[in-house]
């Protein structure tokens, strides 16, 4: 699809109805920020309806087929318009700050853009969790009982500032499970899916589960990660601005002027290439600590009860166990369960 609309010059073409559209309004179609803000309504609208037979197939049929799906139509669609309705509120004043950073224009844009990338995930990432996932999911307090004790005393032992503990209901969407942490400084909080709970059903499991996500946190790799991130994002701005006014790369994709948000566009798919690139360089990151905060799981004495959780877990989401190494390195940012279990048996014999 991406190459028969790049082929055809659908891009240069939808760009210039953008623009009879928003004359056809009574606006101005010169303010570059009106003319891109519509160019992205129809991109959105378009997405939708070509990305929606592909969603529901893999929702109703695939997922449905393995036991996996618990959502229903109508939930379905409600997440949907939701999702949309949050792009219309969010979505203009980014993509208007961002056209007026570039058309100031500056010997240090690419710096200015990161800044203001910056400072936008780090507000996206406090107001996410507390304004936008209760949209979609209910959180609710982890009850009291022995597996919030095992919890809270694992993450004291551990100085791990956490301050709230939630189940989400993830099973009324899916039957996959997960758990995952989120907040800054001394505002921890600690998220169990309940499919998690009701899949593991031993508490030892869920602690298990939880002292390799502990793992990441105490070796500072979401630190890493999202400094990994950041110099990334600053390398694509960089080369960004060194092609932004090259004409001859906005004639080449069909377009006769040079629109700040079509430069992105273009730019992105000119460095499609190097992003495989990239990709297979986070894996190996990823994956390399994935291992770490396993290794750190069996340190605190949970290796019998994250072998035993991982197995379980393997089996309630029907992952593939045993992939090819070099496939599993490309595609895989988590290590398959063989190759885990392997990692922690090996250190066994090492310690022996």
């Amino acid at each position: 699809m991406d190459s028969t609309i790049l082929y055809f010059r659908v891009l240069p073409w939808f760009w210039k109805k953008s623009e009879h559209l928003v004359t056809l309004v009574g606006l101005n179609a010169e303010n570059e920020i009106l003319h891109t803000l519509a160019f992205l309504a129809g991109v959105m609208i378009w997405s939708q309806i070509t990305d929606l037979p592909f969603s529901l197939y893999s929702t109703f049929v695939i997922e449905a087929r393995h036991g996996f799906n618990k959502q229903t139509i109508w939930l379905f669609f409600r997440d949907m318009i939701k999702g949309m309705l949050i792009a219309i509120v969010i979505g203009p004043p980014i993509v208007a700050a961002i056209i007026v950073i570039v058309q100031k224009g500056s010997p240090y844009l690419a710096i200015y853009l990161w800044g203001f990338m910056l400072v936008l995930s780090l507000v996206m990432m406090t107001i996410y969790p507390v304004l936008i996932a209760p949209l979609f999911n209910k959180f609710t307090p982890l009850p009291d009982g022995t597996l919030r004790e095992k919890i809270e005393k694992l993450a004291a032992s551990l100085k791990f500032p956490l301050k709230k503990l939630f189940v989400v209901d993830g099973s009324t969407r899916s039957s996959h499970s997960n758990a995952y942490m989120y907040g800054f400084f001394k505002n921890k909080r600690i998220v169990l899916y309940d499919t998690l709970i009701q899949q593991c059903k031993n508490d030892d499991e869920v602690v298990a589960v939880i002292a390799h996500e502990l793992g990441h946190w105490k070796l500072n790799h979401t630190v890493y990660s999202f400094v990994a991130v950041q110099v990334l994002t600053l390398l694509q701005f960089g080369g960004y601005t060194l092609v932004r006014n090259s004409s001859d790369l906005f004639r080449s994709f069909g377009f006769d002027t040079q629109p700040v948000l079509i430069g992105l566009i273009i730019f992105q798919h000119t460095v499609i290439p190097i992003q495989h690139l990239v990709s297979f360089g986070l894996n190996l990151v990823s994956r390399s600590f994935e291992f770490q905060a396993d290794a750190f799981a069996k340190k605190l004495g949970y290796a019998a009860e994250l072998r035993s959780g991982l197995v379980k877990l393997q089996e309630e989401n029907l992952s593939a166990m045993n992939t090819d190494p070099w496939y599993s390195a490309y595609h895989y940012s988590h290590p398959p369960l063989v190759e885990r279990l392997a990692a922690l048996d090996k250190s066994d014999k090492k310690e022996k």
